[in-house]
């Protein structure tokens, strides 16, 4: 097995891991949505039976899958100005990747929970709270590393805006686990990150 130290960083290896995300993506926020095809499937009475039957699946998919998109978004953005990587910056992809596929996992767990389970509540929102930092740290790694082109180093108010919808979610997961008839619903309130994080980058200027 080759050395991560003399293992060649190409163009191409750039390529292989960009192309295995979106692959493992597209994968993940399929499986989202799959239980929901087998349950259809499994409703004969029809569509009002079924929406009444799954309402509360449906808002799951729902979330998990716009949560899988806004991580693919933010990864895409990223990756689109990426011109190298070292073995950590691979080893952190993977590990967001690893969050990924956890996504249909808890998903499927919290909608066949009983509503308002703290440990399956728990477990979704800790998927998607380690997710998010990793995220950031792979962020800060290619940034560090100088692999992202034309970036330049934000001040200590700038590198904190992207934790700012972290800091958010951890207050959203607290209540969501404390005020179990809340549950998933309590992560509309992360609607406000986008105008909180616009609000401290204004101020870091």
């Amino acid at each position: 097995m080759t050395e991560p130290d003399t293992e060649v960083r190409s163009q191409q290896g750039l390529d292989r891991i960009v192309f295995f995300s979106d692959a493992v993506v597209a994968i993940a926020i399929t499986l989202v949505v799959l239980p929901l095809v087998d349950s259809a499937r499994d409703t004969p009475e029809g569509a009002g039976a079924f929406l009444r039957e799954n309402g509360y699946a449906l808002v799951a998919a729902g979330i998990s899958f716009a949560v899988i998109a806004g991580f693919w978004r933010d990864h895409h953005a990223l990756f689109t100005r990426v011109t190298g990587y070292d073995e950590v910056v691979v080893r952190l992809n993977l590990l967001w990747l690893a969050g990924i596929v956890l996504m249909p996992v808890a998903t499927v767990l919290e909608v066949a929970a009983p509503h308002g389970d703290p440990l399956s509540v728990g477990l979704y929102l800790g998927v998607i709270a380690v997710t998010m930092i990793v995220s950031r740290l792979l962020a800060a790694r290619v940034r560090a590393a100088g692999f992202v082109r034309g970036d330049l180093r934000p001040g200590a108010r700038g590198a904190a805006v992207p934790w700012v919808p972290v800091a958010l979610f951890l207050v959203v997961s607290a209540v969501a686990l404390l005020v179990p008839s809340v549950g998933l619903y309590a992560l509309l309130a992360m609607l406000f990150a986008p105008l909180l994080s616009r609000a401290l980058a204004g101020g870091a200027r």
